[in-house]
C-alpha cells in the first residue's frame, strides 16, 4: 500500500459524470490557465478529513463508518452552481452541492466518532462541494478575478443529480501532481 499523506471519507462523483467533469476542468483551464485543476480522475465530495493513519486505525475508521452509513440510504445530492473559498483572495474553485439534512447528520455523527483520527485543521464548517481547481498564488487570484465573468456560464451549466450509493475511504497521494485521491475502501450505502 502507498504511504499516503492523509486520508478522508468521501462520496465519489458517479462515473456517468466523469467525462463532463473532465471537460469542465479543460474549459476552466482554457479560460484561466493559472488555475491548478484537481486530478481529473478522482472527483468527490469530502465528508470528513482524517490525518495520516496507521493500518490498524484504518480498520477502526471503517468499522465506525459502517455503523453509520445507513443514514445515507435513499439520499440524493445535486451538484450545480459554483463558488470559491476566499472572498477577496480566492483559493479554491468548486461546484456547489445541494444536500439534504441526512448528509449533515452523517457528517456530524462521523465527526464525533472519528474525532481522535481527525486532521488538525478539521474545524471548518461543513460545506459539501466538488473541488474543480486551486487558485492559490497571487497571480492566479488576480487572473481568476479578471475572468470570473467568462467562467460563470461554463460553471453554471453543471446540473448533476444522483443518489449516494457508496462512501469511500480515500488516501491522498501527494507524490502525483496534481495530487491523487485513491479509493482504498468502498462501503455500499444500504
Amino acid at each position: 500500500m502507498n504511504d499516503f499523506s492523509s486520508y478522508f471519507i468521501g462520496i465519489p462523483l458517479p462515473q456517468k459524470y466523469q467525462q463532463d467533469f473532465e471537460d469542465l476542468q479543460t474549459d476552466v483551464f482554457k479560460i484561466s490557465p493559472l488555475c491548478k485543476t484537481t486530478h481529473p480522475k478522482s472527483p468527490h465530495i469530502t465528508v470528513y478529513y482524517l490525518d495520516k493513519q496507521s493500518q490498524s486505525n484504518l480498520v477502526e475508521i471503517i468499522k465506525e463508518v459502517k455503523k453509520h452509513v445507513s443514514v445515507l440510504k435513499e439520499t440524493k445530492l445535486k451538484v450545480g452552481g459554483f463558488g470559491y473559498f476566499g472572498e477577496d483572495k480566492p483559493r479554491i474553485l468548486f461546484l456547489d452541492v445541494q444536500y439534504p439534512s441526512k448528509l449533515k447528520e452523517f457528517n456530524e455523527v462521523i465527526s464525533k466518532s472519528l474525532s481522535t483520527y481527525s486532521a488538525y485543521d478539521n474545524n471548518l464548517p461543513f460545506h459539501p462541494h466538488v473541488t474543480v481547481a486551486w487558485v492559490g498564488d497571487p497571480d492566479a487570484q488576480v487572473a481568476f478575478n479578471a475572468c470570473k465573468a467568462e467562467l460563470t456560464p461554463c460553471l453554471k451549466k453543471v446540473n448533476w443529480t444522483f443518489e449516494i450509493t457508496e462512501v469511500v475511504l480515500y488516501g491522498v497521494d501527494t507524490s502525483q501532481k496534481p495530487e491523487y485521491h485513491e479509493k482504498l475502501i468502498t462501503i455500499a450505502v444500504r
